[in-house]
């Protein structure tokens, strides 16, 4: 009988840290890989033109209108292969920086998506000779 008390007394103290550092990873995993994404999912908004050209939905700075709508904007609309003067229709005018520079259009998102949210998104468009959109991605500083 004493043995049997023994080996749950072991069992509690072994377990119980054990189940305890399991459940810290679980959260530790959770903030930063599930938080992240949910958050982001959550911000997410269909793309309109006009409110990305205005940037009307700007009531957030950590939220930008831009940033919100981009993955809407690469999902439903077609660049390549699209005219400068389509694109710029759809879009506005580029942003004014001194980065990307081998890129034909800049356009500012917003901090980037993530757990440490440091540096910025932006989505960077390049033309062909013809003058069409011959490719597009969303790059990090």
């Amino acid at each position: 009988m004493r043995n049997k008390w023994l080996w749950w007394v072991l069992a509690a103290l072994i377990g119980v840290p054990t189940a305890f550092f399991a459940l810290y990873i679980l959260v530790f995993v959770g903030f930063f890989l599930v938080a992240p994404t949910a958050e982001d999912y959550s911000h997410r908004t269909t793309f309109d033109g006009k409110a990305w050209r205005d940037r009307s939905l700007d009531h957030d700075p950590g939220w930008p209108t831009r940033l919100r709508m981009v993955d809407d904007l690469i999902a439903k609309h077609q660049l390549d292969g699209v005219s400068r003067d389509q694109i710029l229709l759809l879009l506005g005018p580029a942003d004014e920086t001194g980065k990307w520079k081998d890129w034909d259009l800049v356009y500012w998102l917003g901090p980037e998506r993530g757990v440490f949210r440091i540096d910025s998104e932006w989505l960077v468009i390049r033309f062909d000779r013809a003058g069409r959109g011959s490719s597009y991605q969303i790059v990090r500083d």
